[in-house]
């Protein structure tokens, strides 16, 4: 089966995404995610570019079921 909709961010939410891998090339980071296609459920694979990284004001942990 293959999927080509178009992602909407409208209907992808945080939860849905699972991050499967960090990887380091000559260009920086690249994060390897998978979530459901919002329009027909199948799984999909994304890579993207770390292009910015900034200090944040959240509380880590952010999961504390990881350290329980």
């Amino acid at each position: 089966m293959s999927c080509n909709h178009e992602l909407n961010p409208e209907y992808i939410y945080p939860s849905d995404i699972d991050v499967l891998d960090v990887d380091a090339t000559e260009t920086g980071l690249v994060l390897n995610v998978a979530l459901p296609c919002p329009e027909c459920g199948q799984a999909l694979e994304l890579s993207t570019d770390v292009t910015v990284v900034s200090e944040s004001d959240l509380e880590l942990p952010l999961d504390d079921e990881w350290y329980d």
